[in-house]
């Protein structure tokens, strides 16, 4: 039988937004809320306990969105913190292939929470190096990747089919992709997620629906691609 602290709900709320949430230990995550310029997405209000914004863009930075009165909020960080004995190591990498020098820096979220392993690469622009894959497998293999996929601000499909390699978690969630909901001014140019799947060469499993309730103890042992229904 399973552990109670291996089984976790995700939901997805659209983007690059994510929360995690286990009820033993009653503790909410939620990664890169977005602000209303985004798109037509909404938030739910005074749900988070903990918030992390990989950096302070207007689409990841939405803290006051989410968080409840009395939670924890971090943008940008670099190096580690332990928030109610959640661990969470940001590690230093760039919004593009310049080293930072378009659109600057940005956090990518390692969050060791319950018997679970979660990596968030945020909108990471450029392949990762020997060294940043180290630090993003700091607490073991990520039983979940939250990748970007959709190009233009970000890796695009094929460099997220070689990062997902680098990484090699069990299951990799891709986000920031087109999507009609989104603010068609600035995001209209973003690659479709059918691009990625299209040359993504593992297996690839689709849920009707934006939230999903999964067991790390009972994860596939070869990286599969989970598609959630957009919300």
């Amino acid at each position: 039988m399973s552990s109670p602290l291996a089984i976790f709900e995700i939901t997805w709320h659209g983007h690059s937004c994510f929360s995690i949430y286990n009820r033993t230990l009653g503790i909410k995550i939620y990664i890169d809320p977005f602000g209303p310029n985004t798109g037509k997405l909404t938030l739910p209000k005074n749900d988070a306990d903990i918030v992390l914004c990989t950096h302070d863009h207007f689409d990841h930075n939405n803290c006051e969105g989410v968080i409840k009165w009395d939670g924890t909020k971090l943008i940008g960080l670099i190096g580690d913190r332990n928030i109610r004995d959640v661990k969470i190591r940001g590690v230093e990498a760039y919004h593009d292939e310049s080293k930072g020098k378009i659109r600057g820096k940005i956090s990518m979220y390692v969050i060791g929470y319950g018997d679970g392993v979660f990596a968030h690469l945020g909108d990471l622009g450029h392949i990762l190096t020997d060294d940043e894959i180290s630090r993003i497998q700091v607490f073991g293999r990520p039983h979940v990747l939250f990748i970007p996929v959709g190009g233009k601000y970000t890796i695009g499909p094929e460099e997220a089919v070689t990062v997902i390699r680098q990484i090699n978690p069990n299951i990799a969630i891709p986000m920031h992709y087109y999507s009609a909901k989104l603010n068609q001014t600035i995001f209209s140019k973003l690659y479709h997620v059918e691009e990625f799947t299209r040359i993504w060469d593992g297996d690839i499993k689709e849920f009707d629906t934006n939230k999903i309730e999964i067991d790390v103890n009972d994860l596939p042992s070869e990286t599969t691609v989970y598609l959630l229904r957009y919300p």
